[in-house]
C-alpha cells in the first residue's frame, strides 16, 4: 500500500496555524500551480495576509471578488508543496516562480498598499519610525512588540534616576564588551551615539530549536532613562533593517521643543 500521499496530507494538515490564504480560484479550483504570491498586512486574526495567484489572471479576473476564496494552508500545499517554506516568510514578502516553473524568486519591486513609513509616539520622550506593515501589540509582560513574523522589535523603557547619559553610556558599553560569552557569543559590537542619544549594543545569534535568527540588543540612552530595543531577524541580509530601525528610535520633537 502506498502511504506517501497520506503522509503528505498529514504533514500539511499539521502546518503551523498561520491563518487563511486568499487564493485565486484558478489555483484552488482549476488546480493550476501558483506562480505569484505576496503577504500583506492581515485584515484580522484569521487572515494570514497571503494572496496567491497562478500568474495567468487578468486584471478583470482579479478585480472580481468571486474569483478568489479563503483556504486553509493544507488545501493549497496539496496543490503545490513548494510554497511551504515561503508561507512562513513575513509580512511584506513577495515571490514569483521562475519561467521554467521550478524555483521561487524573491521580488523586490512590488508595491503594497500598507508599505510606507510611519512615526509612532512611544512616550513623552521617545518616538519610533517603522514600516506600517509591522503589527503592533502590547505583550503580557508590558513590552511593546512590532512584528511582521520574520522581523520583530521588542521595546522596553525604564528609568535610572540620577544617572547622566554619559554614566549610562559607560555602564552599557561595559556591559556589551564584558557580557558572558558562554551561551551566546557576541558577533559584533555597535556604537551609534550622537549628541542627543547614546546608542550601544551587540549582535548575537539565538534559536528556538527549529530555526536560528540574529538578535541585536540595542540600548538608547538619555539622562536618567534607558530604552532597550531587541531586534530579531531571520535573514542575515536584514541586519541593515535592524540597525536602521534602532537608529529610527529618536527623541520626540515636542520634547526637544520643551527642553
Amino acid at each position: 500500500m502506498d502511504t506517501s500521499t497520506n503522509n503528505d496530507d498529514q504533514r500539511f494538515d499539521n502546518f503551523p496555524p498561520i491563518g487563511g490564504l486568499m487564493v485565486s480560484k484558478m489555483v484552488a479550483e482549476d488546480q493550476l500551480q501558483p506562480g505569484f504570491m505576496y503577504r500583506e498586512k492581515r485584515t484580522g486574526p484569521e487572515d494570514s495576509g497571503w494572496r496567491i495567484f497562478s500568474g495567468l489572471e487578468s486584471e478583470e479576473y482579479t478585480d472580481d471578488p468571486n474569483n478568489a476564496g479563503i483556504y486553509a494552508p493544507a488545501t493549497i500545499l496539496k496543490i503545490d508543496p513548494s510554497i511551504g517554506d515561503i508561507l512562513l516568510k513575513g509580512v511584506g514578502s513577495v515571490y514569483e516562480k521562475s519561467e521554467d516553473g521550478t524555483t521561487w524568486n524573491k521580488v523586490t519591486d512590488f508595491d503594497m498598499e500598507d508599505d510606507y513609513m510611519v512615526t509612532h509616539r512611544l512616550t513623552d520622550e521617545w518616538t519610533i519610525e517603522i514600516n506600517n506593515l509591522f503589527e503592533r501589540a502590547v505583550e503580557e509582560s508590558g513590552s511593546l512588540l512590532y512584528t511582521t513574523g520574520d522581523k520583530s522589535v521588542r521595546l522596553n523603557i525604564w528609568n535610572d534616576e540620577g544617572k547622566s547619559k554619559e554614566d549610562l553610556y559607560n555602564d552599557y558599553k561595559r556591559h556589551a564588551e564584558t557580557r558572558d560569552q558562554s551561551e551566546d557569543k557576541t558577533l559584533q559590537l555597535f556604537d551609534f551615539s550622537d549628541e542627543e542619544i547614546a546608542r550601544v549594543g551587540y549582535l548575537i545569534r539565538e534559536g528556538d530549536g527549529i530555526k536560528g535568527y540574529g538578535v541585536i540588543y540595542g540600548f538608547s540612552l538619555i539622562d536618567n532613562e534607558i530604552l532597550m530595543a531587541t531586534l530579531y531577524f531571520d535573514e542575515d541580509e536584514d541586519i541593515d533593517w535592524a540597525i536602521e530601525t534602532w537608529k529610527n528610535i529618536k527623541i520626540n520633537p515636542l520634547q526637544q521643543l520643551k527642553v
